[in-house]
């Protein structure tokens, strides 16, 4: 990453006749632009162009699709070379999609479109031995399979949705090594709407043989499933079932494909009291029309809110508008999901959701902003009877300054006293003078009394107010006097 030319290269396991190449990237991302070289060669060390170095833009709204068309050539190999990408420093493809016709010496076009629809999907057996686990059946490598700890034994993949297949290919090792064997196969498969299998292809054997067809067994089937079953039941070479690749081939059934292609806010740059408004694209990149769905709105990845998305036809997009209220001052990730609960069946079922790039910040909100950061008392340590007053530290944490006018008030004993807060700088703390005094008063002696220190005045406590309407009080240590444990009332101050 972040060198180029960087390539992908593609064996077609033999020589065919090949004039359309198609390029993909996930539906959701964002749009690119990719220059890029699609080239061909029959020995995989010497290449020609097949489609000359151009910028090709990978669209959402266009599925981020690039169809590559040439003059047909035969070629077994494909080299398609990257050299720039205006969203990101490495090359990027998902998926490479090529068509043609058979050249006359290899298998030529597979079955249906080509496409092997089983490619690093969910795969899972029912058993497995040593470290050859089911993950190797469908990753692509040849040098890698699945075994089973015996028989009977089942491999299931799931092709995320439903398809129209025709065939299903395996494949062992070719290495001479793996000598010729006979396994005995049934295929089944299932729709979305089904929890039991039916068969696809009955059982029966089938030979791999590594010097007669290359240890690769196609079986034809036909149906529409969303699931393919194998079911071995017999290996003539005496292990548990065996696979090195499973391919199933054919199209995806016509579905809709909900992808979130846009997501902001407004206000974009709001303040605590703000209303938060969260906005999403929803596009159906499908091929079938969807049905109603819901988007969900996270902030933080907690919920906030979610709003109804209507019915979309393929290609269609709709913006949904979803309420998130106001927010704390902070920074926050904001993420969308259409159709959370998979209720709507998709060609793909992982590419629903979205997080935006940039966060929302909330700013404080804008004006003068009061707190109480301390009490202070005259004389510090009173005695009950003596005449206390009070100064009352105010801080403006706002935006603006407080102006002429404030009063800051303090309660004690039931008792409310006043006093005149001037001018305040943001950021500033004004020492309040309170008008009036409170005498320290006694409370009845507790059972039996203790030994105490002399009494103390009341403990200054950090208060938040505003200046607009908000109040808050600070709670007061018991006073004391030298004889008898005693308590004075609550005290505390609002601005």
């Amino acid at each position: 990453m972040g060198s180029f030319p960087q390539s992908v290269r593609i064996d077609l396991g033999g020589t065919v006749r090949v004039d359309e190449v198609v390029l993909k990237l996930p539906a959701a991302w964002e749009a690119r632009t990719q220059t890029l070289t699609v080239e061909g060669g029959t020995d995989g060390s010497s290449f020609t162009a097949l489609s000359a170095s151009a910028a090709h833009r990978f669209d959402p709204d266009r599925a981020n699709t690039v169809t590559l068309t040439f003059p047909a050539r035969d070629v077994r190999h494909l080299r398609i070379r990257l050299t720039a990408n205006t969203g990101w420093n490495a090359a990027q493809l998902s998926a490479v999609e090529v068509y043609g016709e058979d050249g006359g010496e290899g298998p030529g076009r597979p079955p249906a479109d080509g496409t092997d629809l089983a490619l690093g999907r969910p795969v899972e057996a029912s058993s497995t031995i040593h470290s050859f686990v089911a993950a190797h059946a469908n990753d692509g490598r040849i040098d890698t399979y699945w075994e089973s700890a015996g028989h009977p034994a089942t491999l299931t993949v799931r092709l995320g949705a439903e398809a129209d297949v025709t065939a299903v290919v395996l494949k062992l090792n070719p290495d001479a090594a793996w000598e010729r064997r006979t396994q005995s196969i049934e295929v089944l498969g299932r729709d979305r709407s089904s929890s039991a299998y039916t068969t696809l292809k009955a059982r029966a054997d089938h030979t791999f043989d590594p010097a007669g067809n290359g240890n690769t067994v196609t079986v034809p089937v036909t149906g529409r499933v969303a699931d393919v079953q194998l079911r071995f039941s017999h290996n003539s070479a005496g292990y548990g079932a065996q696979v090195a690749e499973l391919e199933v081939r054919g199209t995806a059934a016509p579905n809709p494909d909900l992808t979130v292609t846009t997501l902001d806010w407004t206000p974009a740059a709001p303040t605590e009291t703000d209303p938060i408004t969260v906005r999403a694209t929803v596009r159906n990149a499908g091929t079938a029309p969807s049905a109603a769905a819901t988007l969900s709105v996270s902030l933080e990845g907690t919920v906030v809110g979610s709003a109804p998305v209507g019915a979309l036809a393929p290609g269609a997009s709709a913006t949904v508008s979803v309420h998130a209220g106001t927010r704390a001052r902070g920074s926050y990730s904001v993420s969308a999901v259409v159709d959370p609960t998979d209720t709507v069946p998709e060609l793909d079922e992982t590419n629903n959701s979205r997080t935006a790039t940039d966060r929302l910040t909330v700013a404080q909100s804008p004006g003068p902003d009061l707190e109480v950061t301390g009490i202070r008392t005259a004389p510090a340590t009173p005695a009950v009877g003596t005449p206390v007053s009070f100064t009352v530290s105010v801080h403006n944490r706002g935006t603006s300054p407080v102006p002429v006018g404030s009063v800051t008030r303090l309660t004690v004993a039931g008792r409310t006293l006043d006093g005149a807060t001037g001018t305040i700088a943001v950021g500033a703390t004004a020492e309040v003078a309170i008008a009036g005094t409170w005498t320290a008063a006694a409370a009845p002696p507790s059972s039996p009394p203790p030994r105490t220190p002399p009494a103390r005045s009341p403990r200054p406590t950090r208060t938040t107010t505003s200046s607009a309407a908000r109040s808050s009080s600070a709670a007061a240590p018991p006073s004391r006097t030298p004889s008898t444990r005693r308590r004075t009332a609550p005290t505390g101050a609002s601005c």
